[in-house]
């Protein structure tokens, strides 16, 4: 008696749970009906008692008059979260369709059946780009574990070629580097890392690397090559990074903008800028960056409303590369 009694229990929540929302009540005689369906008899006031034990226990189970009967309130995400994440998880590259049908599926166990179907409409992919390396969820946990314990990694990097007229992923070169952090950007994934013949950072496409091995000898401590001592400041340096791109060590910018541009250096650099006003509607604010190709695009996509000031270099570049693009039109 006492095992069918847990059994009507377990059964009674696992309802509540999966099929029913604040839209999608059940009444006290449905859910007698859908537990005798599982060979569960029970009758209409124990359905009562044990909603209110339910409750006295902490579970949010709520009452609806109109209609009437019982659901499920408050779960550990909401629907909007849900759908946040499901979105995050269909829009990011590094993610193969494989995964993304994988997690969605989880996402999916974690609200109603009647939401579930609006995550399942989510799950859509078609045309979007996704990597097609699968064993990339491993290379997370393997670097995860290397940059937590402080040793090198070695791995395989592979860049796309085409043979017979088809595009193939083909190793490029082997490296043994020390990682530092993780960072997504512009839906990718990337590991900061030195590699060794070298006092600056490098950046590894996650969606590239191949044989991840984690080694025993440690990394090579931040301080000896960066102005970082412990650990590397993954706000501070990303700030600084353009798309990702390698560049010579950081150094002050100066750019002059229009008005229209504000809202794109706030995307790009934080709200923590000191800007000096130009009489001509246009102002002038100095960042600390690095120059590289990135650095260049963004400047160039900004159609004339950011022009490079200082340093020389900076502006000597945006202009070859301007002169490069004009010469292939």
């Amino acid at each position: 008696m006492a095992g069918s009694q847990k059994q009507k229990f377990l059964a009674l929540l696992k309802i509540l749970y999966e099929q029913t929302d604040e839209g999608h009540p059940l009444s006290a005689p449905q859910l007698v009906g859908l537990l005798a369906g599982q060979g569960i008899s029970c009758e209409r006031k124990a359905i009562y008692r044990d909603v209110e034990s339910l409750v006295s226990f902490g579970f949010d189970i709520l009452q609806s008059t109109c209609p009437p009967g019982y659901f499920w309130g408050r779960r550990l995400f909401e629907m909007p979260e849900l759908r946040m994440l499901a979105d995050s998880i269909k829009s990011s590259e590094f993610i193969t369709e494989k995964k993304t049908g994988e997690m969605i599926d989880k996402l999916k166990t974690l609200t109603s059946v009647y939401q579930a179907e609006e995550l399942e409409r989510i799950r859509d992919i078609a045309g979007r780009p996704k990597n097609r390396n699968e064993g990339i969820f491993y290379t997370i946990d393997s670097l995860h574990f290397a940059i937590q314990h402080k040793r090198k990694v070695h791995f395989s990097y592979y860049r796309h070629v085409i043979r017979d007229g088809r595009i193939t992923p083909q190793k490029s070169h082997e490296f043994t580097v020390s990682p530092y952090a993780l960072i997504w950007n512009d839906g990718k994934y990337y590991l900061v890392a030195n590699y060794g013949k070298y006092d600056n950072f490098s950046h590894y496409r996650l969606d590239r690397m191949r044989q991840v091995e984690v080694l025993l000898e440690p990394s090579r401590p931040l301080n000896e090559f960066s102005r970082y001592d412990e650990e590397l400041d993954e706000t501070d340096y990303i700030s600084g990074v353009f798309g990702m791109y390698a560049g010579k060590e950081e150094d002050y910018v100066y750019l002059r903008c229009s008005g229209d541009c504000l809202e794109h250096l706030i995307d790009r650099f934080g709200h923590e800028l000191l800007c000096e006003v130009n009489g001509d509607e246009s102002f002038t604010v100095r960042v600390k960056a690095l120059i590289n190709d990135g650095l260049v695009s963004w400047i160039l996509a900004q159609r004339g409303g950011v022009q490079a000031m200082y340093p020389p270099e900076l502006s000597d570049r945006v202009r070859q590369t301007l002169a490069a693009m004009l010469e292939a039109l």
